[in-house]
């Protein structure tokens, strides 16, 4: 972060605007997380062995992404949140169970995905700003990520 262009109290208002952003990002993300286990335990019918690998494939993807945010966070200086009743008060993605219809699945997957990409978008925003090019570089990466899994579904529900 370009610490010469803001006062110490502006890069530490700054700093903690993306700590905020990150955490909002790991809580969601982690809620997601959970779901996404949830439908691959509890996927039947037709589309069993590819919705399976798929939604496996989508929560070790979510764990890798996870630890990235929270040590982001700890980067920052800050402290990231490690108790789920936390993260279920914090997170637009709410807990799901027992979803074994496949269509209700993705739909739950899609819009969770369009949750995460607003929350992205704006941490690109918020940290471009601030200078924090750290934070837009894995903020960006993560972003590409959902941006394609959202295609590549979309595609799929065609």
């Amino acid at each position: 972060m370009n610490a010469k262009k803001k006062t110490g109290k502006e890069v530490n208002s700054a700093v903690q605007s993306i700590i905020n952003g990150l955490s909002d990002v790991l809580a969601n993300r982690q809620v997601y997380y959970a779901n996404l286990r949830g439908l691959h335990w509890d996927i039947v019918g037709d589309k069993f062995f590819e919705l399976h690998e798929l939604y496996e494939e989508y929560y070790n993807e979510e764990a890798a992404a996870i630890d990235q945010v929270a040590e982001r966070i700890a980067m920052l200086g800050g402290h990231p949140e490690n108790r789920f009743s936390e993260y279920l008060k914090q997170s637009d993605i709410k807990e799901t169970h027992h979803v074994s219809d496949w269509e209700k699945g993705i739909n739950q997957v899609l819009d969770s995905m369009n949750i995460l990409r607003e929350k992205y978008q704006g941490l690109v925003k918020l940290a471009t700003e601030a200078g924090d090019f750290g934070t837009v570089a894995l903020a960006g990466k993560h972003l590409g990520a959902i941006e394609t899994n959202l295609w590549k579904l979309t595609a799929y529900m065609a």
